[in-house]
């Protein structure tokens, strides 16, 4: 202890009191927790809940006193308001009082104190005061007695009691008179101070949508309500932006409900004192569009109904530029509901047949669709043409920018209304528009625009200028000079197809070297024809923008993270467009690019590919431009393109198998979110829900994605199937066969060998020595049979369960009518005698499945369906029945197993001697996309000469068609050949027998005419054949040739027979086989000495005895397969040459005379001589 401590050492005593254990309460720790630090913790929560206790009777004491506030409040306003009630009362009980002004001073500001919109005996009071106040003349509003604020809350309160009319169930007679006193005293308010009621436009425009929408259309409230509506939009002495609140507020407000039928009515008497200009300029700023948008879609259709109707009775028939500008902007937003529910009749399969079907449309309310119609029908377009030329008819820079303006609408009334775009595109063709020198057609006008645009003078100069150009599209939808030029680019396409589609080659020709500048000189398709140096430039504008659009996609598109990421792991992204994608430059791009509102990406593409394949089209038919104009071998490397091409078709492959993708899962999916789109609109008003928006967003989507990464990951392989003309033709021949190898690789195991692969086959199932039951099932499948005489049916039967297994080897065995096999082994040269026999025998005409023209071309039978049809009705058999359907897939099932067997061919290589109709190979180009082939009246000279006649001498009659009564119809023959005739009309259009041919429709008749023969009719017999052929060969593949191309590789090169490269890849054998020294037999030499002396013909005539095709491999006599074969046939010199085609050999006896060779040589060929003569 220290020595300074004074006090005591002793502890006090510390007494607890509380019958509870003694500890401190805040000696205890976290880490050393004992009951001090339970007590704690008690102590804490006991202090917790005083508090809050004591915070919860503070509020309740709060609470108390503002309710009492709160009724105090009530009660003194309430009773305030009942002794101003009373005054009011006093005021208008005193019969005696006549002084109008100051009862009015003294009662308004009484009234609008006490006005209480759900008190009955306020509307009463309310219509004292307005009584008096149209009876004074509102001479205390002049007089200064009622200020302007107060003004303001009478206005309001007018409109609160107008909306508690509107729901209320008064007597309908005493209802009727306070309204129209309303409606008297606010328009009398408006006309006095119209900035009064510009809070409440809104309001008071909803109030008046809904009195038209529940009063009938002659209801004695008319004219006040129409005058009330007016009222703001016509206020004189008003600044500007109180007249344009006004016209925003009458259309986001009023013309957007729906089933205003007293408006709707009674549309003369409001449009009479409305300035459509206005209104025309408030919605084309796009800020109504996107609010009412925002809202609902279904008032922004109603919004465009009512502004259509008003604009057409204010103006009349014409649109004049602003109406035509809002228009855009409405039409634009809505043009993906209104396209729905203005769809295209499609052809579909009903059952086993293929007709034209009404789609399954959204339905749109009667007045809106009417409306809607009426932007199409032929005095509308006529109108908008007239008010076009009177006003803007020359070629000047403002004109010409009108053009533009006038095609961004014209372009967006054709992508609404597909079904009736023809004939937008035909009022477009029939209009001649005036300039200084004289009228030009329609075609020629935009031409001219087209042409002076600076978009067509870069890209036609320059093939790298479209990337650019595209590239600096402004960020939002602007009136600008890139939007405008585009639009006139777009529409001159969209006509001038339309007109290529109507144009035969003699008007198309004709026109190339003439200057036609006056329409009534010669027929009008000779009048919209372009001269060749326009042609020229045309079809370069349109190869370099089309390269740019495939090979630059990516770039265009912008980058995803995902499809991008996947790209990036492909070796084939070494296109500029895809490192510059992949390199993030543009990552703020958006995946949907648009070059004008309601034209995306895909279109805008679609469009120009379609211009350009036509105009090619036409050229390889008969050339007009020069040998190598579409050729852009100087934009690639054709060194390295085919290496890399194969590889981008080999990744692509890959990750599409690494995906799962199933195309087939995917086209039924867009149908089920077409179909859940179709189902979700209502006639109310196209309400789409929430779902199906869903499924068309995550479709759109994932459809993006997958374009993208094929943009990025394959820019070569985009324009070898969209563009294959500018490559030459021998690299995609090379690039065609070395798919297939590939194929042939990876779906063989790398076994392309026949034999090799049934070894593997085997190996793969227990061995060659044991195997196992599959072994022999997977190989019994790929031998058949066949019986000479019936080889297409044992075919048939035989391989149709194959499927895309016949890709594989097949084996063959032949036998006789008494089953007795053929001696021999299928090598390979069974197999193609098989196949060239089923092609031989499936195109006999008693088969009637192909029918050839004059030119020995074939097609499917478009009879064929139809006479089949008219059988098993004669037949008593029922339709639908089980028989029927039996029989009709049956047909269609020989029709793709044809097809094939065609496809078989071309894949191994296998040369037939068959020409195919030009139409015909047109739609294997497009097999991919089987829309996208477009009859023409061209094409239908190669199906019948007759009826292209025909249409030729409608379409150039002088007279009146209307006096040869025909109508929009055709005849078609369902009974068989030689049976008496039978026929059924069908309608070319629905309602066609009630449409008249007339001068000005009869380009569009004859359009269709050949439409319906060369799509319609046989569409289901094309289908099939098409889809067996696509089977075996890659619809992609066949894109990368035009119609003459695939003819040559199917059936070889029409080329003059090259007999030094024929001897080169002659394999001999026998006595002919080459010895040590390599020199030839002196027969063969003799043989080769004849070759040189035949001339073409006949070469040929030998090339087909041996091979059984008169034509050469397209690459020469290298891809002949089986080699072609010379061995010995003896030594007796009266004996004849025999020939085995299924392996290209010749049996040649050992002549000993040159002269003898030919003759005997020659008498073979042209006896058609075989074994049986040898």
């Amino acid at each position: 202890m220290f020595p300074t401590f004074t006090g005591s050492a002793r502890r006090p005593r510390n007494v607890n009191m509380s019958g509870q254990k003694s500890f401190n309460p805040f000696t205890g720790s976290s880490w050393s927790p004992g009951a001090s630090a339970l007590g704690a913790t008690k102590t804490v929560a006991q202090a917790q809940a005083e508090r809050a206790q004591r915070q919860q009777e503070r509020e309740r004491l709060k609470a108390a006193q503002r309710i009492q506030r709160t009724w105090r409040g009530h009660r003194a306003r309430r009773e305030l308001r009942a002794s101003r009630r009373q005054a009011l009362d006093r005021l208008y009980a005193d019969a005696a009082l006549v002084d109008l002004e100051g009862r009015t001073a003294k009662a308004t500001p009484l009234l609008l104190g006490v006005y209480q919109a759900t008190n009955a005996q306020d509307q009463h009071r309310l219509c004292w005061l307005a009584s008096d106040l149209l009876a004074s003349k509102f001479a205390c509003v002049a007089s200064g007695a009622i200020e302007l604020p107060r003004l303001q809350r009478l206005a309001q309160i007018v409109v609160s009691s107008l909306e508690w009319h509107e729901t209320s169930k008064q007597d309908p007679v005493e209802s009727i008179a306070q309204i129209q006193i309303l409606l008297d005293t606010l328009i009398q308010i408006v006309t006095l101070r119209p900035q009064s009621v510009q809070a409440v436009l809104g309001r008071l425009y909803k109030v008046l949508a809904g009195y038209c929408r529940g009063l009938g259309p002659s209801s004695p409230l008319l004219d006040r309500v129409c005058h009330a509506v007016t009222a703001p939009l016509s206020a004189a002495s008003v600044p500007c932006d109180f007249t344009r609140s006004a016209y925003v507020e009458f259309a986001q407000s009023f013309l957007a409900q729906a089933d205003l039928f007293l408006f709707e009515s009674n549309i003369g008497a409001f449009a009479a004192d409305m300035d459509v200009d206005q209104l025309s300029d408030a919605l084309a700023t796009g800020d109504i569009v996107s609010s009412v948008s925002s809202a609902s879609p279904s008032r922004l259709m109603w919004l465009l109904a009512h502004f259509i109707a008003l604009q057409k009775k204010k103006k009349g028939v014409a649109l004049h530029a602003r109406s035509l500008k809002a228009l855009y902007s409405l039409l634009s937003t809505l043009s993906t509901p209104i396209r729905a529910a203005f769809s295209v009749p499609n052809l579909k399969a009903s059952g086993e047949t293929e007709t034209l079907e009404e789609p399954s449309r959204p339905s749109l309310a009667p007045y809106v669709s009417d409306q809607l119609s009426s932007l199409t029908n032929r005095d509308e377009i006529s109108g908008l043409l007239g008010q076009f030329i009177s006003e803007h008819g020359g070629t000047s820079a403002s004109d010409l920018e009108y053009a533009g303006f006038l095609a961004g609408y014209i372009l967006t009334l054709v992508n609404c209304f597909p079904a009736l775009s023809d004939d937008i595109r035909m009022r477009l063709y029939l209009a001649d528009i005036p300039t200084t020198t004289a009228p030009l057609p329609a075609v020629k006008f935009f031409w001219n625009a087209f042409s002076q645009t600076s978009i067509f003078s870069s890209i036609v100069q320059d093939a790298d200028a479209a990337l650019p150009i595209l590239r600096q599209k402004p960020p939002s939808e602007t009136d600008s000079a890139w939007h405008r030029e585009w639009r006139t680019i777009l529409l001159f396409l969209e006509l001038y197809v339309f007109v290529l589609r109507l144009t035969d080659d003699e008007d198309f020709f004709s026109g190339l070297a003439m200057n036609i500048l006056n329409a009534s000189s010669t027929s009008r398709l000779r009048s919209c024809s372009l001269g060749a140096n326009n042609l020229a430039q045309l079809a370069t504008f349109l190869k370099h923008l089309g390269f740019t659009l495939y090979y630059h996609a990516a770039d265009l598109l912008g980058s995803a993270h995902e499809p991008l990421q996947a790209a990036q792991t492909s070796p084939s992204s070494s296109s500029p467009s895809a490192s510059r994608a992949l390199g993030g430059s543009a990552a703020a791009s958006s995946l949907a690019f648009s070059v004008t509102a309601g034209v995306d990406f895909e279109a805008f593409r679609s469009l120009i590919s379609t211009a350009m394949k036509m105009l090619y089209e036409r050229d390889s038919r008969r050339r007009f431009l020069p040998h190598d104009h579409w050729l852009m071998t100087s934009k690639l490397d054709m060194d390295g393109f085919l290496s890399a091409v194969v590889l981008e078709e080999q990744n692509q492959r890959e990750r599409e198998e690494a995906e799962g993708r199933d195309s087939d899962d995917e086209s039924s999916d867009g149908e089920t979110a077409a179909t859940s789109l179709r189902m979700t609109m209502t006639a109310s008003g196209l309400r789409l829900s929430r779902q199906a928006q869903a499924e068309r967003i995550l479709m759109a989507r994932k459809r993006a994605r997958k374009q993208l990464l094929r943009a990025a990951a394959g820019p070569r392989l985009e324009i070898l199937r969209n563009m294959p003309f500018v490559i030459p033709f021998d690299m995609r021949v090379q690039i065609f066969r070395q798919f297939v190898y590939l194929d042939k690789h990876r779906r063989r195991g790398g076994n392309i060998d026949p034999d090799r692969w049934r070894l593997w086959v085997l190996n793969q199932h227990g061995g060659p020595f044991d195997p196992s039951p599959a072994a022999h099932n997977v190989l019994s499948r790929h031998q058949a049979k066949i019986q000479r005489g019936h080889i297409f049916q044992d075919a048939v039967e035989a391989f149709w369960s194959l499927d895309d297994k016949l890709k594989e080897p097949i084996q063959i065995t032949f036998v006789d009518e008494f089953g007795m096999p053929e001696a021999g082994i299928d090598g390979g040269g069974v197999t193609k005698e098989f196949l060239i026999s089923v092609t031989s025998e499936a195109f006999r005409p008693e088969e009637r499945l192909f029918v050839s023209n004059s030119k020995n071309s074939y097609y499917p039978n478009p009879c064929d369906l139809d006479q089949v049809k008219n059988a098993l009705r004669e037949a008593g058999i029922r339709e639908g029945s089980e028989v029927w359907n039996e029989t009709i897939a049956s047909r269609l099932r020989q029709y793709e197993f044809l097809g094939r067997i065609i496809g078989k061919c071309l894949y191994e290589g296998i040369l037939i001697d068959i020409a195919f109709a030009g139409f015909f190979l047109l739609k294997w180009a497009s097999a991919g996309a089987p829309d996208a082939y477009r009859a023409n009246i061209n094409d239908l000279r190669e199906l019948d000469e007759e009826l292209y006649q025909g249409m030729l001498r409608l379409k150039n009659y002088p007279g009146d068609v209307g006096d040869l009564a025909l109508d929009f119809t055709i005849t078609d023959q369902v009974s068989l050949p030689g049976e008496p005739v039978k026929t059924v009309t069908r309608g070319l259009v629905p309602d066609g027998e009630n449409l008249a041919v007339t001068n000005e429709n009869r380009p569009l008749y004859i359009s269709y005419v050949a439409r319906h023969r060369l799509v319609v009719q046989p569409y289901a017999q094309t289908r099939a054949f098409l889809r067996g052929l696509g089977l075996i060969i890659d619809p992609a593949w066949l894109s990368m040739f035009n119609q003459n191309e695939l003819q040559r590789l199917a059936g070889g090169d029409s080329s003059e027979i090259d007999v030094e490269d024929l001897r080169r890849h002659t394999v001999y054998s026998g006595v002919y086989a080459l010895g040590d020294d390599g020199e030839e037999h002196p027969t063969v030499q003799l043989f080769w000495e004849v070759m040189r002396g035949l001339d073409d013909r006949q070469r040929r005539d030998v090339l087909k005895y041996v091979t059984s095709t008169p034509r050469a491999p397209l690459l020469g006599f290298g891809q002949l397969s089986p080699p072609f074969s010379i061995r010995d046939g003896g030594r007796d010199q009266d004996r004849l040459p025999s020939a085995s085609t299924c392996v290209n050999l010749l049996k040649l006896p050992q002549y000993q005379s040159k002269e003898v060779l030919k003759e005997k040589l020659l008498y073979a060929v042209t006896s058609g001589a075989g074994f049986d003569l040898s």
